[in-house]
């Protein structure tokens, strides 16, 4: 029985391999072939062309009801997909945050008809998503907010802005976390709406960046009207509508995000691309992979690395048990999960810049610029790991609080007050 079992698995990997063969756009994987640059039309593009094929070839869909669009899959053939597309290298998904974060959210807090009508449309790639969350005076304190929506009938208008919000450029739909309540306290008087990103009353604008592009943006509501039927959740009850979102978030979206997100081979990430940056290298006429203290820090990111891959379906599992609400224990695991993403992602660009010495000054654009920059980027862009997805000291609060049972501070001064 076992035999039968792997020889069909075998069977399916090579259907996947010949697939992927025939399907990838031409001239991929190899040195003439030309990869697009991040947040482009052209990369966008080729993110939505070819998460369709895979969503129409049943190679992705993962994770989600059939009547939301679910490709249902036995887990060890999931697992088969995973492994060809990271060995072959994909072009990924388009600039969207719908796996990510949308899906989830719809899926948790969602209306019936909206779930029906986006998550579909999500897996397939035929539609983009942002999140207006931030604001210039409300970044991690989320609860002071002030964009705010007034009822009028069936519609809701919008008056406000977001700032630092990713993938702005591309996207047709976004959740929005507003004030509806002026008089209600903190944490009871938002309310999450799916807004529409071609409605009257919309702008977004780019924000530059350290690495000289623009993923983050600014979004503006002027009077925009949202439609009643578009709120998510209950009225006033946003707050745990966006908790849900930065828990997605924060465990990387979970199995869908997984098979899509992780195709596209780039430098800057892989144990297997620090080793050939480090053979590439030389000090004193020696290869920095001859020193076997470049060595061991390699080893070390291939250990926390590995670590990461191993802790992620385990949390998965434990995701698909809890819910669709994805349960408050898991909402704290999932800071443990963002902080050591985050940290070990700036422990590895600090490596890169070590090994580039003088040469991580020199970014895309500069005929002496090694890789063609791809590396200074993955240094400078490595910075906003600890600010991005809730801070770093806001998700320690949270583990401090909510794992390991520690007072808040608020606890503590009245406890020395007494």
């Amino acid at each position: 029985m076992a035999d039968e079992k792997t020889a069909k698995l075998e069977a399916f990997r090579k259907e996947v391999r010949a697939w992927l063969r025939a399907n990838l756009p031409k001239g991929w994987g190899t040195p003439e072939y030309k990869v697009l640059e991040g947040f482009t039309q052209e990369r966008h593009d080729l993110g939505k062309w070819w998460t369709k094929k895979c969503y129409e070839a049943g190679y992705t869909g993962f994770g989600y009801p059939k009547e939301y669009g679910g490709i249902e899959r036995p887990r060890e053939e999931i697992m088969v997909i995973r492994e060809e597309m990271a060995r072959t290298g994909t072009p990924g998904a388009p600039s969207s945050l719908g796996l990510l974060l949308a899906a989830p959210t719809l899926m948790a807090h969602g209306q019936e008809w909206q779930k029906k009508r986006f998550i579909p449309k999500i897996m397939s790639g035929e539609e983009s998503w942002c999140e207006g969350f931030s604001e210039p005076n409300a970044g991690s304190d989320l609860a002071n907010v002030q964009t705010y929506a007034v009822r009028d009938g069936d519609e809701w208008v919008v008056k406000g802005q977001k700032c630092w919000t990713s993938m702005w450029k591309f996207a047709d739909f976004g959740i929005l976390i507003v004030k509806t309540d002026l008089k209600a306290p903190r944490h009871r008087n938002l309310t999450a709406f799916i807004f529409d990103t071609t409605s009257k009353g919309f702008e977004r604008r780019p924000l530059r960046q350290m690495t000289d592009e623009s993923e983050f943006g600014e979004l503006f509501f002027d009077d925009m009207r949202i439609p009643h039927a578009n709120m998510m959740g209950e009225q006033g009850r946003g707050w745990y509508v966006a908790m849900t979102t930065l828990t997605a978030e924060r465990s990387m979206g979970g199995e869908q995000v997984v098979s899509q997100q992780g195709g596209e081979i780039r430098l800057g990430s892989g144990v297997d691309n620090l080793i050939e940056l480090a053979r590439a290298r030389k000090r004193f006429g020696k290869a920095l992979w001859d020193d076997p203290v470049y060595r061991q820090k390699i080893a070390q990111a291939a250990i926390e690395e590995d670590a990461y891959r191993s802790w992620g379906p385990a949390f998965r599992a434990k995701a698909r048990k809890g819910g669709a609400s994805l349960g408050a224990t898991l909402s704290f695991e999932a800071s443990v999960s963002k902080n050591y993403w985050a940290e070990s992602r700036q422990r590895r660009a600090m490596l890169i810049e070590d090994m580039l010495g003088s040469y991580s000054q020199l970014m895309s654009g500069s005929k002496h610029a090694v890789a063609e920059g791809s590396w200074v980027y993955e240094i400078l862009r490595s910075r906003g790991a600890s600010i991005e997805m809730g801070t770093t000291e806001i998700n320690r609060n949270i583990i401090a609080e909510r794992i390991l049972g520690l007072p808040r501070e608020d606890s503590a001064k009245k406890a020395q007050e007494k």
